[in-house]
């Protein structure tokens, strides 16, 4: 095998010691703070579409 000593998580291993060479930036973040920065972005659009609304009338 290519990586023996890793292979219980050889996956995750290889992407922690490549780096990137065109210098990516990647954030690793769990469900819910992508829920939760889903869930404000939506409330964002919802508060400026009425307050353009508002505006408008």
């Amino acid at each position: 095998m290519r990586y023996t000593p890793y292979r219980k998580y050889q996956i995750t291993r290889m992407k922690k010691d490549s780096r990137s060479a065109e210098g990516e930036r990647i954030i690793d973040i769990s469900i819910g703070t992508a829920a939760a920065l889903l869930a404000v972005t939506f409330l964002k659009g919802l508060f400026w579409g009425y307050m353009i609304r508002k505006c408008r009338s």
